[in-house]
């Protein structure tokens, strides 16, 4: 759904009426959507908890940018991919550790501590591409910052 806003308002974000607003930089337009109503079930709360200790991990900006490069690579080697932003592929990668990993990786107690002194796959993206948890681009090896 489009929003129209007045002119002005560049850059309208927020809840109203049942939906959120939120401006996408890439496609340069202000998007709308219905806020979710989820109900209380307790895959919920497990999955509210890794989101929290995802948060907390606090990737640096080196980092982040690496991950901005790597969608950017990643969309354009496959042009049919919808990858709005790093923190999609940030959690992809994540759920695959623990999927690849299950007695090392437990997301809903991880912390930046154990990823860098358990030398895990998620502490770069080279690393995580070397490691199989996400898809080789063009001059991958170049993304070597750490978490």
């Amino acid at each position: 759904m489009k929003v129209k806003v007045k002119q002005g308002i560049t850059g309208f974000s927020g809840k109203l009426d049942g939906l959120v607003y939120y401006y996408h930089p890439r496609l340069k337009r202000t998007l709308a959507r219905h806020k979710p109503k989820m109900p209380a079930l307790p895959q919920n709360a497990t999955y509210t908890t890794v989101s929290r200790r995802l948060k907390e991990l606090n990737p640096s900006e080196a980092y982040r940018y690496d991950f901005k490069i790597y969608a950017s690579l990643l969309r354009d080697q496959d042009e049919s991919l919808l990858v709005p932003s790093w923190y999609p592929l940030f959690t992809r990668m994540m759920w695959a550790m623990q999927k690849k990993y299950p007695e090392t990786v437990d997301l809903r107690a991880i912390t930046r501590e154990q990823v860098l002194s358990q030398d895990l796959p998620c502490r770069s993206v080279r690393a995580a591409i070397e490691d199989g948890l996400l898809a080789p681009v063009s001059n991958w090896e170049l993304l070597d910052h750490s978490l």
